[in-house]
């Protein structure tokens, strides 16, 4: 499955939406405090699973490259080096790409924040 080019930033973009308004819609049904989005134990555990998610890979093969990328649900780290057989000749590039984290880490951000508001008792 080529689950990195399918998850375009169209999915990205609703998702976010649905996240944020769930988000909102529980935060005024329960009556919580806006502070409790911000709590370290949900953004160590967002990250956590955010560089998780670099155990998820997928391969893609052409006649010069072979391309890794690294990274879920959208790929931060990528890996192209030359499918030349010549060891003295090997050719690699890594780039990190900073977008793709960023929206990782909203994600995952709203989906656990999203939780702990569910498991949080109400405010008296």
């Amino acid at each position: 499955m080529d689950f990195h080019n399918q998850f375009t930033t169209i999915y990205f973009l609703v998702l976010l939406f649905v996240l944020i308004i769930a988000n909102f819609v529980v935060i005024k049904r329960r009556k919580l405090s806006w502070k409790l989005l911000l709590d370290w134990k949900i953004i160590l555990i967002t990250l956590i699973i955010t560089f998780a998610g670099l155990l998820y890979s997928e391969t893609s093969n052409s006649k010069d490259w072979i391309i890794k990328t690294f990274g879920f649900p959208k790929y931060f780290y990528f890996k192209k080096y030359s499918a030349n057989t010549d060891h003295f000749l090997s050719f690699e590039i890594v780039r990190i790409d900073y977008i793709n984290f960023i929206q990782n880490f909203a994600l995952f951000f709203l989906a656990i924040s999203f939780i702990f508001l569910c498991m949080k008792r109400r405010k008296n």
